[in-house]
C-alpha cells in the first residue's frame, strides 16, 4: 500500500508544481532595457518608446515549437480583423535563422506590415520583465495606460484576442 501511495504521489508532483509556479501577467508594462531588431541587429524598442495609442500585443514564442507556429499562422490570418488600432511585437530568444524560418513558413503576410515587428531578446530580460509561464505567451495591453488587458498563455487562436483589441 505504501508504494502504490508513493507512485501516486511521484505522479502528482508535475501536476502540484504547475500549481505553485503558475504565473500571473504584469498588471501594467514592466519597464525593460530594450529588444533588437532581427533586421537591424541594434535596440528599437524599449519601454518609453512603445506606442501610446491602441493595444500593445506582446508575443512571446519559439520558432520551433508548434503551438507557437500555429498562433503565428493564426495571427497572419486574423490580422485584418485588428491591424488598424494595434501594435504586434513578436519576442524570440531563437536565431535570426530560425525566425526568418518561423516568419517566411508561418507570417510571410505580415513580414511588411508597419504594426509588426520581429525582436530578438538576446539574454533574459523577457522572462525576467514579464515572466511568462507557456510558450507562446501573449500579452494584450492598452498602449495608452499601459494596463494589461489580457494574457493568454500557451495554446490558443487568435480569433480569441478579437474581443480584446476593439
Amino acid at each position: 500500500m505504501l508504494k502504490i501511495m508513493q507512485f501516486a504521489f511521484v505522479l502528482m508532483l508535475p501536476f502540484l508544481s504547475l500549481s505553485v509556479h503558475a504565473q500571473q501577467a504584469p498588471d501594467t508594462i514592466p519597464a525593460f532595457q530594450g529588444f533588437v531588431s532581427y533586421e537591424t541587429d541594434s535596440i528599437v524598442v524599449n519601454s518609453d518608446n512603445l506606442p501610446d495609442s491602441g493595444y500593445i500585443v506582446f508575443n512571446f514564442y519559439d520558432a520551433g515549437c508548434g503551438h507557437c507556429q500555429e498562433l503565428g499562422e493564426s495571427i497572419a490570418k486574423n490580422f485584418s480583423s485588428y491591424a488598424e488600432n494595434s501594435t504586434f511585437y513578436f519576442i524570440s530568444m531563437n536565431a535570426k535563422e530560425y525566425v526568418d524560418g518561423f516568419i517566411n513558413t508561418y507570417t510571410p503576410s505580415l513580414k511588411n506590415q508597419k504594426n509588426v515587428i520581429f525582436l530578438h531578446d538576446r539574454g533574459t530580460e523577457f522572462f525576467e520583465r514579464f515572466d511568462p509561464s507557456h510558450y507562446p505567451s501573449t500579452y494584450i495591453y492598452d498602449a495608452k495606460t499601459r494596463k494589461l488587458i489580457h494574457y493568454f498563455a500557451g495554446e490558443t487562436n487568435a480569433k480569441k484576442f478579437i474581443p480584446y483589441l476593439k
